[in-house]
Formats: structure tokens, sequence, C-alpha cells
């Protein structure tokens, strides 16, 4: 097996070229860029154009609303609330916007297959970043997959014209890079050859610091049902089809006569301005023909099974896809989320690991790793609006949870905000304790 930086280069630009394909197909989708319904080779602009409008962004709307109850809020340490590991975390949560970053990771892993997180080090502090799967790939331990054997971080600087490649195995650190162009002077487009070592390998501690985030199955949430999607953007396009032809409805005149009532020759063109008093200036005796009206409603109504046919094999909320959905019952929307909430519990697990790793990697950084347990917090999947965490933080305080509990767990509260939370409780205390005092003393 192979051990070495020089020796993990081709493999993983090989796998990384592999997969290029599917991963550039998955991000068009969830970009709202998916394949037009009907092209060929010399399909015209304008047809190109007329059918953009019959795509609707069905996978980016699907992965967007189970991010939505994918929310890290914070880290704990062990059992401390003040200890150094957890105050310096903190701090790297704050200065690297992990909020951001992982939520970036969280929607690649969602609409792509894989997120990573990257560890590194700038100025002597951790900075932890979020990288898509065209730019990274690992060599996942097989016991542990979000850990990493070999990592490769590809990228092309295209002022300086040249590409970037950096390889971990454990323990060392090696940059390589190379030419834009190959030797006959075309753009390169795959990772795979060319490569030259560039600079000394570095030397670090610890495991690879390159964090992968797999979604179910190493499948996108929408991959499975790509047919689905492909078929709305086609029904789309048809009813667009029906609709524009209703603008431009044939007609025509019979019995038109060559010659007034004096004989001279009657030039129609001329006649027949594009007015709607044109039609109303006509002659008796002149037909009118009209092609029929054609009804869109059975299209229409189509199109919104379609929507709720995705919905359901999605298990996400039919009111993100058609917005009327949101008039339904009270028990009917609790019923509809179900199944979008069961997922995030399982997301949640899948990119808490690597999440925990990538901050381990930050403590070691900081010389700071004591042996306790690293844990990343999240919002209630359940509780993601604010009458759903009213509710539920009522129902807990009636069963005897702690307010702090309550603060964490419900209302998804991170440890700074719940410090400050309870400072701001306590000092309401003092002052209603004194207002009270005020009140008897007078």
């Amino acid at each position: 097996m192979a051990s070495t930086p020089e020796e993990w280069l081709p493999i993983l630009a090989k796998r990384m070229d592999a997969r290029a394909e599917k991963i550039a197909e998955l991000r068009a989708y969830a970009s709202g860029n998916a394949p037009m319904p009907e092209m060929g080779q010399n399909t015209r602009d304008a047809w190109k154009a007329f059918q953009k409008k019959a795509r609707t962004n069905y996978a980016g709307l699907a992965c967007q609303s189970l991010a939505g109850r994918i929310v890290p809020t914070g880290v704990a340490v062990g059992s401390s609330q003040k200890s150094p590991a957890v105050l310096a975390l903190r701090k790297v949560w704050r200065d690297n916007r992990l909020s951001v970053v992982f939520a970036d990771a969280i929607l690649n892993m969602l609409s792509v297959r894989y997120g990573y997180l990257i560890t590194g080090i700038r100025d002597g502090e951790p900075i932890i970043t979020s990288e898509p799967p065209e730019k990274v790939i690992t060599a996942p331990d097989p016991a542990q997959p979000w850990r990493a054997r070999a990592a490769l971080l590809a990228w092309r600087d295209n002022d300086a014209e040249k590409d970037f490649a950096q390889v971990w195995v454990p323990g060392v650190r090696q940059r390589f890079s190379r030419s834009v162009k190959t030797d006959s002077g075309t753009i390169r487009g795959t990772i795979a050859e060319g490569w030259e070592l560039d600079g000394e390998p570095e030397v670090y501690d610890g495991p690879v610091p390159v964090f992968a985030m797999e979604n179910q199955d190493g499948v996108a949430e929408f991959e499975p049902h790509i047919d689905v999607i492909d078929r709305i953007n086609l029904g789309k396009l048809q009813r667009l089809v029906v609709t524009a032809y209703q603008a431009f409805r044939a007609r025509a005149m019979k019995n038109l006569p060559d010659t007034d009532d004096d004989g001279n020759e009657i030039d129609w063109a001329k006649r027949l301005d594009f007015a709607p008093g044109a039609l109303i200036d006509l002659p008796e005796g002149i037909d009118i023909w009209e092609s029929k009206e054609v009804d869109i409603r059975p299209l229409l109504d189509g199109e919104k099974t379609d929507a709720r046919d995705f919905a359901a094999v999605m298990r996400t909320p039919i009111d993100v896809f058609i917005p009327e959905g949101q008039n339904q019952s009270a028990a009917g929307a609790e019923n509809s989320h179900k199944g979008e909430i069961q997922k995030a519990k399982d997301r949640i697990h899948r990119c808490g690991a690597p999440m925990e790793a990538a901050l381990l990697a930050a403590l070691r950084i900081l010389a700071l790793d004591d042996g306790d347990t690293i844990k990343v917090t999240f919002e209630p999947p359940e509780h993601v609006s604010l009458p759903e965490k009213a509710a539920a933080a009522l129902a807990a305080k009636a069963s005897g949870r702690s307010q702090r509990w309550i603060d964490e767990n419900i209302w998804g509260m991170s440890p700074d905000e719940i410090e400050a939370e309870e400072t701001n409780r306590s000092r309401e205390l003092e002052q209603a304790q004194a207002a009270a005092g005020a009140i008897t003393a007078a």
C-alpha cells in the first residue's frame, strides 16, 4: 500500500478524475442548472433560452430545506464550562466563522455526496475550512470513514497559470505544482499527470487533518430521484410550449373579395393593419376562423402531482415545492415534517464526527488536547420555527427540565449565548428584587 505523498498523488488524482463527471452533474442539479429537457447538437439558441425557463430547482430546494434543520450551534469539551480547551475552541469557532464553514460542508454533503473539512495553521493559529469534492479527495480509513489515510487538495491559480496540489499522509504534507497547459499547449482538464515536487515536505503532528463528511449510502439527497426531476422539467416545458402557442393562435379569413363595390382591387395587406380596429372594419360576409383554445389546467395539475411525488420520495414537506401547501392543517403539516426530521437526525450523526475531529485537530495545534470528549451541539431538528421552540420550551419546563437544558436542547443556544442569557436573567432578578424592596420601604 502507498505510504508517501509521491505514491498517493497519482492514486488519489485518478480517483478524483473518475468521479468528476458525476460530481459536476450533481452540482448542476443542486444549483438549478439541470440539463434542459430537449436538446440536440444543432439546437438553436432561441430554443435553448426558452427551455431554461422550464427548469425549477427542486434538487436545491430539497437540500436547502434539509440543511435548514442541521444547524451547528457550538462546541462542548467534557463537562467543564470554563476549561482552557473550551475557551480556546470557542475562540476558534468565532475566528473561523465555523457556523458558516460547517453549514457549507453540510450543504456540500447533501448536494454532491461529500463535504470536506481541513484543519491547518496560519500565524500559529488553527484555521478550519470547508472544501468541495471538486478540489479534495481522501483515502478513507475503513473503520472510521471520516478519517483519512491520505488526502489530496488540488487547485488552479489562473494568475500564476499553475496548478497546485497538496498531499497529506500521517505526519507529512507535501506540495506539488505543474503548468496549467500541457506540452502541446492545451489547457489541462484532469488532475492526473504532470506534477512535480514543489518545496520540501512539511512535518506535522497527528493524523491527516482532512475530514470527510459523506452522505448516506454515498449518494446525494436527490440522486436516486433525478429521473423525477427530469420528468417535472419536461412537463413544465410542455406546458410552457402549449401556453406560448396560445399567444399565437392561428387565425384565418375566408371569402375575402378581390374587389370593392366599385370594382377596384383591394390590397388586404394595407387594409388589415395590426390594430384592434382592423377586424371591426371588415366588410360584411367575411368569415373569421380561429384555432381552438387548449385547456392547460390538466398540465398544471400534473405538475403539482409530480411535485407531490418528488416530495414524497424525498421525505420533504410539500410546502417547500408548492407554497399553497402551507394552508394544510396543523396535523398534516406535522406529519409532513416527520420524514425530514428523521433524515436530519441521521445526517447530524453522520456530520458530527468529522466536525469534532476537525476541532480536535485544532486543539492539538494549540497543545490543549487533554483527552476530554469534544461534542458539537446542534439546534434540535424538531424545533425550527420560533412558535415550535416556544411550545416545546413550555412543555419541557412543565416536565421539570432545567432552564439550561431548555436553552441548549430546545432553543439551540450556543454555550456563549447560554452564559449571556444566564447573566441577563440574574440581572433581571436583582433588578426585580431591588424594585420590590423599594416598594416595601416606601
